[in-house]
This record gives C-alpha cells, sequence and structure tokens, in this order.
C-alpha cells in the first residue's frame, strides 16, 4: 500500500510539473487562445481559470513559481514575449495585457477591477465588481510589491519602484518610485 500511494504521488507530481505542454494545452487554452509553444509555467502555481477565459502568450513567456492567477468568463490576458513573471498575484475579469520584455517582481499585484459599492446607505458588493482593463508597454519591471490597479496604461521603458501602487497612467520612459514621508522626533 504504501510503495501504490508513493507511485501514486510521483505521477501527480509528474503530473503538476507537466501540466502545459503540447499533449494537454487544450485543457488550460480555448480555442480563440493563442498561446506560444515556448510558454513555460513554474511550479506551484494556483491558476483559477474559466472554460471561456482567452490568452494570447508571445514567444519565450515565463510565468516561474508560486504565481496566483485568475482568468474568469470571458477575460483576457494578453502577455508579449520574452516576459517573466515570478511570485505574483494577477485577477483579471476583464482584459490585461503585458508587453513584451517585461520582468514583473515578486509580490506585484494586478486587479482590473474593484468591488461595486454605494455611499448612501454605504454598502460594499462581495460579488458585483467594476471592471476595467491595464495595459503595461514593452519593457516594464516591477520591483518587489507593486500593486497596479484597474483603467492604468503604463507606457514602455518604465521602472515601478518597490512598493509603488498605480492608480493612473504612468508615461513611457519613466521611473516611479514610492515615497515615504519621514518626520524627525
Amino acid at each position: 500500500m504504501k510503495k501504490l500511494l508513493g507511485l501514486c504521488f510521483i505521477k501527480l507530481s509528474q503530473f503538476k510539473n507537466s501540466c502545459i505542454n503540447a499533449k494537454n494545452r487544450d485543457l488550460f487554452f480555448t480555442g480563440k487562445s493563442i498561446v506560444d509553444s515556448s510558454f513555460r509555467l513554474g511550479s506551484d502555481n494556483f491558476l483559477d481559470i474559466s472554460a471561456n477565459a482567452e490568452f494570447h502568450f508571445g514567444k519565450n513567456v515565463f510565468i516561474n513559481q508560486s504565481n496566483f492567477i485568475t482568468v474568469k468568463q470571458n477575460a483576457k490576458l494578453i502577455i508579449g514575449e520574452e516576459t517573466y513573471i515570478t511570485r505574483a498575484t494577477i485577477s483579471c475579469l476583464g482584459e490585461i495585457e503585458i508587453g513584451k520584455n517585461c520582468i514583473l517582481g515578486e509580490g506585484m499585484k494586478i486587479f482590473d477591477h474593484n468591488h461595486q459599492y454605494t455611499k448612501k446607505p454605504f454598502s460594499v458588493s462581495k460579488t458585483d465588481f467594476n471592471i476595467g482593463k491595464i495595459k503595461l508597454g514593452d519593457n516594464v519591471w516591477t520591483g518587489a510589491n507593486v500593486t497596479i490597479l484597474k483603467d492604468v496604461t503604463i507606457g514602455d521603458n518604465v521602472i515601478l519602484g518597490a512598493g509603488c501602487v498605480i492608480h493612473k497612467d504612468v508615461p513611457a520612459n519613466s521611473i516611479i518610485i514610492n515615497k515615504q514621508n519621514h518626520s524627525s522626533y
């Protein structure tokens, strides 16, 4: 029995590590999706992918390890060639487009939606969302723990420093840093 359980564990591990390959690509990507055969997915990722989600992944896209990726019904996730993502959260209910040659750092979060709410009476919906779009240009580098919120466009050749919360557009060729207020005592 112990030997049989060990064999099952080995087979499950092999399956987990080979989920995205030519043989079973259709389990993850719909007919509308275009995913280059060079796409690589690392280990220990959590994927919440709906049946009608659409993907466009260029050459040599690498989603490394320990990412949380949600792409819901009729949502679209586009990632340009040579882009590298590690230990990130990407939550896509509408459309998220990430350009070519991007490096999205550890703890980075992208949300193309927020919860619907009313002011009078004050109420925040648990299940209804305002859905937008996010677009990152080419050559975008995010430091650790960057958060990008809905309806934001980030230009080409941009560096987003560690800890930044991006809630409005960022022009091309920019460096954004998280300025902290320091007070002396």
